[in-house]
């Protein structure tokens, strides 16, 4: 059986071949992901090890709750009076305050210099120990000494064409200020930037002056005298610390920095999981749809077997080995390519600015393992279906012919999948009207497309006459295209299934996105009344610096510019966001829907709260709020008013500007709506305050359009990129209809040599063949445009409360989907319609 096994494999070397490319594209983007998430977490345990090598213990305030930036926790500033403290500490050979914060670079043009994807921008201050600075390196000049001199990261510097003495204007929280460049910074082995950060080092007082607060550190850094360890110096720096501050071993802090970064490039991997999933889950129906195909042209030469003696469970572990073998031939292909498709997705985050700080990809034998399990896992389970149905051959079928007629659709079949599809729809409706939950969401979703899957081969019928209608103006190769489609629905339905999948969830990504840009459209027009908007020059900027405002305001023809920030705190004991506004204006330019309370009493102390929050809490306006805040600890805010929130301000808590920056310190600002006095020219006050922000890199105004126009592109470069990922698993869909129309062909040697035999020209059979193609490909592409229309209609939906209050579905670019789908299907069937117009006519008819 092992003999006949390996031959089997090699006499259809095609079919091993789409069925191999089927397996591999989806086991390489699997593998692609694991050596890439791996890649990430050993290059940021590395970075940050080799930066804080220099640090044996940091000082610093305790959290007050877990809240994280990306970077380790946020936590209060300490009192600067400390670091005398800490150097009277024995053991201790050197230690200094620092800080970091917010800080733009400009280029010698006066242009920001922004960072992609949200990078942060930030700015250091630098240590006069050399040893505490860890791998942070001068690459040329020196370490600033002064108010008036900075050192860059050598990226910006080499990118931006920023030369050792130019002078530069760095923008802050506070006022924007002007530095010369004295020197490049650099973090060892050749790395010139973190990870796409852009960076600027001050001298120590500098960086208290225009990153933090005068007089306070952010933390404390320490090295030890040699012969203490890193646990026994922060042991000792514990004993004389004050209240509210701790001390912790360098290692620690390097671990925790590490850690928080490697959780926000977490959804790295799994959006890269998720769509390996997607394509090894389309694969399987491939692998399924071939075997079956296998076993049932195959029948003789199985019924020979278990004539001759060979045992059911011989067949049985004979197609299962054939399936494992080509699981693990595929699998190993597609992690050599996935090798290749973690370096492409590593140069794609380097061209985006996700730059990684290491070169070489991390490969281990875990993700070899894992990948070889999943690959030969899915193959096994979608062929042992088939594989079954192989055992129930009897000896017999030796004396029949085995190329199998029409079939009709199992009504069994049919009522299951109905019946799955109407408790996926049951449960769906429950969570969309329900409770919202995104869990009982997810299991109806998934459990109505598995129930559209079962019943599919019912629907192959109906959907072939509609889709074939207008191929019986091609003559008979039209009219046998569509019979040939519909004469084994099981499958026609496995093989349109795949692209069904594929298509169904980009329609659904397109209707959501569209549905997005609709809703902020509307939303803008029902609940903004502004004349400009003041954005910050970059789409992934956290925001600007509030220096803009003063600038705006100042312009000639500005009436009012009201402003809105964003910060996260824990209320109740929730930690969420929160936003800020300014409450003489913001009635002014935003229907927030004051229902109770009022917005003039909105002061340092108090806070909005949203109706839904004043419910779920049984508050009332006058009712005190328990707030924390990293920056300044606990408070009691005092409602002052009770708001919608389903508008373009919709956070359970706003607070006020000054109270934010009272309560939080400074913040950038995200965004401010600007009116302009009574006949003004708009395009001409937009025109000054361009002028006027020419000072102020980071931030710009655009008129409506070309808020909409922004907001727009960035939703479109998401779908685009969902749709580009999601594009591998409607390529391997496609190779599944090469594949079942290749196998098609062969069982229909004698049927096509008929057809030759009596008339039917190879013009005729290649046509034949291609709009069969064109017919499955079709079914996949309508049945999955109508499902992803469905899919997105409920996402939608289910989001309602997070901003999407419009339905739109892009009706023209569904259509442009449909027939790029069986344009594909017509090209994909080019290779199986030249095989069956070359089949030879004596051959096929006097085949048994």
């Amino acid at each position: 059986m092992l003999t006949a096994t390996f031959r089997s494999m090699v006499a259809h070397k095609l079919r091993l071949l789409l069925t191999t490319a089927s397996i591999a594209l989806g086991v390489a983007l699997l593998s692609g992901t694991l050596i890439l998430t791996n890649t990430m977490g050993v290059a940021f345990d590395m970075l940050f090890g080799k930066i804080g090598s220099g640090t044996d213990a940091v000082v610093r305030a305790e959290a007050p709750y877990t809240q994280t930036d990306g970077v380790g926790t946020n936590r209060g500033p300490i009192d600067e009076a400390v670091l005398d403290q800490v150097r009277q500490v024995d053991g201790v050979r050197a230690a200094e305050g620092s800080v970091q914060g917010y800080a733009l670079l400009t280029d010698t043009d006066g242009k920001a210099i922004t960072t992609n994807g949200g990078a942060p921008t930030n700015g250091y201050s630098m240590p006069a120990d050399e040893e505490l600075r860890g791998d942070v390196e001068l690459l040329s000049g020196h370490a600033p000494t002064n108010g008036r001199e900075v050192a860059i990261d050598a990226t910006s510097a080499e990118k931006h064409h920023i030369p050792l003495g130019s002078t530069i204007k760095v923008l802050f929280q506070g006022p924007t200020q002007e530095f010369t460049v004295v020197g490049t910074v650099g973090y060892g082995d050749g790395i010139k930037d973190l990870g796409g950060t852009t960076s600027a080092y001050f001298d120590p007082a500098t960086a208290q002056q225009v990153l933090g607060t005068p007089g306070t550190f952010d933390r404390i850094d320490v090295s030890a005298v040699s012969g203490v360890s890193q646990a026994m110096l922060a042991q000792r720096l514990a004993q004389v610390l004050p209240e509210g501050t701790e001390a912790v071993t360098g290692a620690a802090v390097a671990k925790e920095n590490a850690d928080a970064t490697k959780e926000n490039f977490r959804i790295v991997g799994i959006l890269f999981g998720i769509f390996a999933g997607i394509a090894l889950f389309v694969g399987s129906f491939i692998i399924w749809n071939t075997f079956t195909m296998t076993v049932t042209q195959r029948s003789r030469e199985i019924a020979l077997l278990r004539a001759i003696g060979a045992k059911r469970r011989q067949v049985l572990g004979s197609l299962l080995l054939e399936a494992v073998l080509l699981g693990l031939f595929a699998s190993a292909i597609g992690f050599a390519v996935g090798i290749g498709v973690a370096q492409a997705l590593k140069w794609l985050m380097d061209a985006v600015g996700f730059a990684l700080p290491f070169t070489s990809l991390q490969i281990e034998a875990s993700q070899v393992v894992i990948s070889l399990a999943v690959g030969v896992g899915v193959t096994v389970f979608s062929a042992l279906v088939p594989a079954r149905r192989a055992t129930k051959v009897l000896p017999i079928e030796a004396l029949r012919e085995s190329t199998p007629g029409a079939e009709k659709p199992s009504v069994r079949r049919t009522v299951l999948g109905l019946a799955v599809v109407a408790g996926g729809a049951a449960t769906l409706l429950d969570a969309l009207y329900g409770d919202g939950s995104m869990k009982l969401f997810g299991v109806g979703l998934a459990a109505a497309m598995v129930g559209v899957i079962i019943a599919l081969p019912a629907a192959v019928r109906p959907l072939a006459s509609a889709i074939g209608t207008p191929l019986r103006l091609r003559g008979l190769p039209g009219e046998l295209a569509k019979q040939n489609a519909t004469r084994n629905p099981r499958r026609t339905s496995a093989t349109a299934a795949a692209l069904m999948i594929g298509l169904a969830l980009v329609v659904s990504m397109g209707v959501f996105a569209s549905s997005l840009k609709a809703s902020f459209g509307d939303v803008l027009s029902d609940q903004v009344d502004a004349d400009l908007y003041v954005v910050t020059s970059s789409a992934q900027a956290p925001g600007y610096s509030p220096s803009v405002l003063a600038a705006v305001q100042n312009t000639e023809g500005v009436d009012q510019v009201s402003a809105n920030g964003w910060g996260m705190a824990r209320f109740d004991g929730e930690d969420v966001g929160y936003s800020s506004i300014d409450p003489a204006s913001a009635e002014e330019v935003l229907a927030l829907g004051v229902t109770k309370g009022s917005l003039a009493d909105l002061d340092d102390d108090s806070v909005m709260i949203t109706q839904a929050a004043a419910t779920a809490h049984g508050w009332q306006v006058g009712d005190t709020v328990k707030a924390e805040f990293v920056e300044t600890g606990k408070h009691r805010l005092r409602i002052a008013a009770i708001y919608a929130g389903k508008g373009w301000i919709s956070d359970d808590y706003v607070v006020s500007r000054a109270a934010q920056e009272a309560l939080a310190g400074p913040q950038l600002v995200t965004g401010a709506f600007v009116t302009i006095v009574d006949g003004a020219d708009r395009s001409e006050v937009q025109d000054a305050i361009t002028a006027a922000l020419a000072d102020h890199p980071d931030a710009k105004v655009l008129d409506r359009a070309g808020f909409e126009k922004e907001a727009s592109g960035f939703i479109d470069q998401l779908l685009t990129f969902m749709t580009v990922m999601l594009a591998l698993a409607v390529m391997i869909a496609l190779l599944g209809i090469v594949n079942t129309l290749a196998l098609s062909v062969f069982e229909r040697t004698r049927e096509l040599g008929l057809l030759r035999a009596v008339g039917m020209t190879r013009a005729q059979v290649r046509a034949m063949v291609r709009w069969e193609s064109a017919v499955i490909s079709l079914i996949g592409a309508v049945s999955g445009a109508v499902l992803g229309i469905g899919i997105g209609l409920a996402m939608s939906q289910i989001l309602k409360d997070e901003g999407i209050k419009s339905i739109s579905i892009p009706v023209a670019q569904i259509a442009i989907y449909v027939a790029v789908a069986a344009v594909a299907g017509v090209l994909a069937a080019l290779g199986p319609a030249r095989s069956a117009a070359k089949v030879d006519v004596l051959r096929a008819v006097v085949a048994d």
